[in-house]
């Protein structure tokens, strides 16, 4: 019988991996946004001061949405990738490959799952492209196919592991132990899972509670 990816047996954490992208900004942004919150409360007791609140309320919940919350976590069966209003929970079993680039990016068949706040720098991801071409021209096409196809590793001479490498190779590790305990067991396909795509509740109701809020204050 089918378990849906999200039930209780997949509460448990195994990893939960930190962003690497979009932290300096996203913190800043939101000691910005205290701090106005903090100047209006005290010392601006007029509508200006509290279309300025609301302001400040509105950005530091996009700041969140956008910078913050988007991250990735290692469950018992299944991967959540948190976007900034929708994730997605994929079972280990339907992941076919894992990539990094300048997202995070998990693939089922021919789609695509991406978390934002996992990637490689501009600069490191233009590289990286580079180096497979040449190894491309060196190779020949079906090489070359497989090579881009496979999770960034660190190069020979480096002397410890990325964490954009580590967090793709750990993925990689539970979606193999995943696939070989169900084959051992002998399992069906219909136990395979199915990818859910909660939205974020929370988050939504923030944003459109905020902005009715603020627009409502522009006629006060």
């Amino acid at each position: 019988m089918s378990q849906p990816a999200g039930s209780r047996d997949d509460d448990r954490v195994l990893e939960r991996f930190k962003p690497t992208t979009g932290l300096v900004v996203g913190w800043a942004g939101m000691a910005v946004a205290v701090l106005t919150i903090g100047y209006v409360v005290v010392a601006v007791h007029t509508v200006a001061g509290l279309r300025v609140g609301l302001g400040a309320l509105l950005g530091a919940v996009v700041i969140w949405v956008s910078q913050l919350r988007p991250r990735a976590n290692a469950h018992t069966r299944h991967l959540e990738l948190k976007g900034p209003l929708r994730d997605a929970l994929v079972p280990y079993l339907l992941i076919d490959s894992v990539t990094m680039a300048q997202t995070l990016n998990v693939w089922v068949g021919d789609r695509r799952f991406v978390c934002i706040g996992i990637g490689q720098s501009l600069g490191s991801d233009v590289k990286q492209r580079a180096k497979r071409e040449r190894e491309g021209s060196l190779l020949g096409a079906s090489r070359s196919r497989t090579f881009s196809e496979k999770a960034e590793k660190a190069a020979p001479d480096q002397t410890a592991m990325s964490y954009q490498t580590f967090v793709v190779t750990r993925i990689e590790e539970l979606v193999d132990h995943a696939k070989r305990d169900h084959r051992r067991r002998g399992g069906a396909d219909d136990e395979r899972g199915e990818i859910s795509r909660p939205f974020a509740v929370p988050e939504l109701v923030a944003l459109g509670v905020l902005t009715l809020a603020f627009v409502v204050s522009l006629f006060l």
